[in-house]
């Protein structure tokens, strides 16, 4: 959901006008608004349906009615971007928006009563689906109680919308709703600014400079969105703590993900090491022993000492240069040409983060995996076979292990955590993610690598030319964004 709130957020930002006006009357603008917020409704509440059918129908085999809810949630989510996506850019709605009376010039107000609807659709669709996911989550409480683990009540209905508003929407809107301001508020100062410099794009430039600086302190702004707390001192902590002194992995705090024990879930956030924190669920604490809550840490520090968030950021850095790049050649064209620019762009961001952004996504996921099995045998787990790290069973762990062959039973260990990891959230284990991959092809793919070092080797090696051209685009369309910004005004005496 969240890259669905990115999409729609970031059209709100890119887009003060709409770049086509097919709806223009604005009775028939209210009609395409309402329907693009009740359609996703619709459709939660028919695959909702479907779901709870499917579980009394086959309640020995709840993955397939799992499945179902995964295939509805993404049609929902395909109906809220093309619905939003469709009334930000080819009807006069935000242009109404600003007209509202009280609203005027005031910074931000516009683009969030445009973005409205959308966050209004987004809440209706987690309502139609809650009974779905009660469900779902109540056969997981099963797997639980089976395994001895702690069980608490599956959320309320306000619970459920409130935690994943607060982790899918506040995630994405308050950073932007920060760029948004700062947009606004250079828009209002453009005369002034034109009076200190004399440069033509220094707006541009500032807007560009207040995204880099809020990129770097959304961890922060985020730590207190989402509801944390430390890790408090004991056997894991110390554990994790050394776990990350071996690793050369710096962090600001470990932190408790708080969800009522309904989220079995990690993540790390942070470009830089003071901003940087490391998040762990309470639900994950409560079900996973020691050994497999390391192996999930140590695939989160994989992410950061492979420095995924980084090329994440270089990735999200092109599309920013190519938006600028665009707006600049469109300024002085005709309307018609400024429309066919604007698709061809739109195009290709809809190529490069609807294919790419996954593709990338998944390969990263699975380096990450690696990392995370590695980092369980340079914590001391015994191998209990010979494998390719270990010919010698007895042989104590090597600090080559973050880099070399992969233990097969460290393998097996991280296998059995993700397996663990889907069936306590309620994910069949084959069940297809854009962004990771199912954990069945993942687990397999692990163990694979673990008996064919030469694999892991080469797909590695793979990881690193895409990082390579990740790098390399970023460069190019920086340099050209400079070009066409022209920076190198700022350094002559009349720049500024």
């Amino acid at each position: 959901m969240y890259v669905v709130v990115i999409a729609i957020l970031s059209l709100v930002l890119a887009f003060p006008a709409p770049p086509a006006r097919l709806v223009r009357e604005p009775g028939w603008v209210l009609a395409a608004v309402v329907a693009s917020t009740l359609l996703p409704l619709a459709a939660s509440l028919w695959f909702a349906r479907r779901t709870l059918r499917t579980l009394d129908e086959r309640p020995d085999d709840p993955s397939v009615a799992q499945s179902q809810y995964a295939r509805g949630m993404m049609l929902a989510q395909m109906l809220l971007a093309v619905g939003h996506g469709f009334v930000l850019t080819m009807t006069r709605w935000t242009p109404m928006c600003g007209r509202v009376p009280v609203v005027g010039d005031w910074p931000v107000v516009p683009g969030l009563l445009a973005a409205t609807p959308f966050l209004l659709s987004v809440a209706l669709v987690w309502v139609g689906v809650y009974p779905a996911d009660r469900a779902i989550r109540q056969v997981a409480l099963e797997s639980q109680l089976f395994r001895g683990r702690p069980v608490h009540p599956v959320w309320s209905l306000w619970e459920f919308v409130a935690f994943n508003f607060r982790h899918q929407v506040l995630f994405i809107l308050l950073p932007m709703a920060l760029i948004l301001a700062a947009r606004d508020v250079i828009d209002l100062a453009q005369p002034s600014l034109r009076r200190f410099s004399a440069h033509p794009f220094l707006p541009d430039l500032l807007l560009g400079l207040v995204a880099c600086v809020v990129a770097v302190i959304a961890p922060w702004i985020l730590r207190h969105v989402w509801h944390v707390q430390p890790l408090p001192q004991g056997p894991l902590r110390d554990q994790l703590d050394a776990l990350c002194a071996a690793l050369r992995m710096r962090c600001r705090e470990i932190l408790v993900w708080r969800s009522g024990g309904m989220v079995v879930n990690a993540a790390v956030m942070g470009v830089v090491a003071p901003l940087r924190y490391v998040l762990i669920s309470d639900a994950m604490l409560e079900q996973l022993d020691d050994q497999k809550i390391e192996a999930v840490f140590g695939h989160e520090a994989g992410h950061v000492k492979q420095h995924h968030i980084l090329f994440f950021l270089l990735f999200a850095f092109t599309s920013g240069c190519l938006i600028t790049i665009t707006s600049v050649y469109a300024r002085g064209q005709d309307r018609v040409t400024q429309q066919w620019l604007i698709a061809l762009v739109g195009a290709v961001l809809l190529v490069k983060w609807g294919v790419l952004f996954g593709m990338i996504s998944r390969r990263f996921e699975r380096q990450a995996d690696l990392y995370g099995a590695r980092t369980l045998a340079l914590s001391g787990m015994p191998c209990t076979s010979a494998c390719a790290l270990h010919v010698d069973a007895s042989a104590p762990p090597r600090r080559e292990t973050l880099r070399g062959p992969i233990c097969q039973s460290a393998a097996n260990v991280f296998s059995e955590t993700l397996n663990d990891v889907a069936h306590l959230n309620g994910i069949p284990p084959d069940a297809p993610s854009w962004r990771h991959g199912s954990i069945a092809s993942r687990s397999t793919t692990l163990q694979f690598y673990a008996r064919q070092p030469a694999a892991s080797h080469r797909f590695e090696h793979g990881v690193r030319r895409l990082k390579a051209v990740i790098v390399l685009a970023a460069l190019a369309s920086g340099a050209w964004a400079a070009w066409v910004l022209k920076i190198w005004l700022l350094l002559t005496p009349g720049g500024w």
